[in-house]
């Protein structure tokens, strides 16, 4: 992320693509969120709790304290309804924090330890990035599982959001 503004834009589009794919996920009969497909994480809601696990390991790094998973395939929210207001939340923690931020505090690295044990040390900023970039990617997942319903996802691409939820930002994709 080049800019404040930009990593802006990116964290309000994770918000949007997680709200529409959650409220989408809720449409579906209730035995689809629990069925087994192909791939390591094999259910919706396990995906989807996936994803907001590793949001809050990543919160916990940013905010310099231990998150207490020792999974990152835990299930906290084995219940959609109960999900999709514990991901409302922190994606919203998100984007408050993000507005307090710096360039220069965005650029700060940050010394953490993956669920793993595994020390690793990465800027804010790129911890940020790596927290869209991780729900576009099992996003991707909850596709497929979507075809293999065979039911259609919401299209939650940037350029969606960047001409349809944003009007003005961009013309094309």
């Amino acid at each position: 992320m080049a800019n404040t503004a930009m990593g802006s834009m990116l964290i309000e589009y994770k918000r949007w693509a997680d709200k529409l794919f959650l409220n989408s996920v809720a449409e579906l009969p209730a035995e689809e969120l629990t069925r087994e497909h192909a791939g390591p994480i094999k259910t919706i809601i396990a995906v989807l709790n996936h994803m907001y696990v590793v949001d809050r390991i990543w919160q916990a790094h940013l905010e310099g304290r231990e998150h207490g998973f020792t999974s990152r395939q835990a299930m906290p929210y084995p219940d959609l309804s109960e999900l999709r207001q514990a991901q409302l939340e922190v994606d919203n923690w998100l984007i408050e924090w993000y507005a307090r931020q710096s360039e220069a505090t965005l650029a700060r690295s940050i010394d953490f330890a993956f669920v793993s044990g595994n020390r690793g040390n990465m800027t804010a900023e790129a911890m940020v990035l790596h927290l869209v970039n991780h729900a576009t990617y099992h996003r991707g997942w909850l596709v497929q599982m979507y075809f293999e319903i065979p039911a259609m996802p919401p299209m939650t691409d940037l350029c969606v959001y960047l001409t349809e939820a944003q009007p003005g930002s961009l013309t094309n994709c």
